[in-house]
């Protein structure tokens, strides 16, 4: 199995370095496409060969605040420049899909098992530790949701102190899979 720090450390940290990512912007919803305030955080590590994104996201302005929480996994393919998306989703069905790094760009694609609700999303790199994401979520071709958000990763310098206790033992090498 491929080393996913390798493969994509230096050109996309998102990817190819585990690590916390505080994300703020906006999103749009409904037929008038109500604009809404939306923070959260994504946490990306490698397991078996696997990337995992564990997020959750919050519509913060609204009267009675919505947190939305997901995660997917993407696993290599024959092409390193192509990942394959998996999510299981309750309220939208298992949503497949491709990821591509595209230069200074990660493209994802994704859509339901009866292909009725599809969606997209571009991140853009513009540093080290910062990306920019617009994405869109559609259902029998109109929108649903659309999003742009900001996403900075937390350096450990930032991260709050663990209580005593709390402390994790390093997961062993040869359990990762190498990644």
């Amino acid at each position: 199995m491929a080393n996913l720090k390798k493969l994509f450390g230096t050109e996309h940290p998102f990817l190819g370095d585990p690590g916390e990512w505080v994300v703020l912007g906006h999103g749009m919803y409904g037929e008038q496409l109500i604009r809404v305030p939306i923070e959260g955080k994504a946490v990306i590590s490698h397991r078996k060969g696997k990337i995992i994104n564990e997020g959750t996201m919050s519509v913060v302005s609204s009267t009675e605040p919505v947190t939305f929480s997901s995660r997917y996994e993407l696993s290599l393919t024959d092409n390193s420049e192509i990942l394959s998306f998996f999510q299981v989703n309750e309220e939208l069905g298992d949503m497949r899909g491709q990821v591509i790094v595209f230069d200074d760009r990660i493209i994802s694609f994704y859509s339901s098992g009866d292909e009725t609700v599809t969606g997209s999303e571009v991140f853009l790199k513009l540093g080290e530790n910062r990306y920019t994401v617009t994405g869109g979520l559609y259902s029998a071709g109109f929108v649903v949701n659309l999003w742009k958000l900001d996403m900075v990763r937390q350096t450990k310098e930032e991260k709050p102190e663990s209580a005593p206790g709390d402390e994790m033992k390093a997961p062993d090498e040869s359990s990762s899979g190498g990644s």
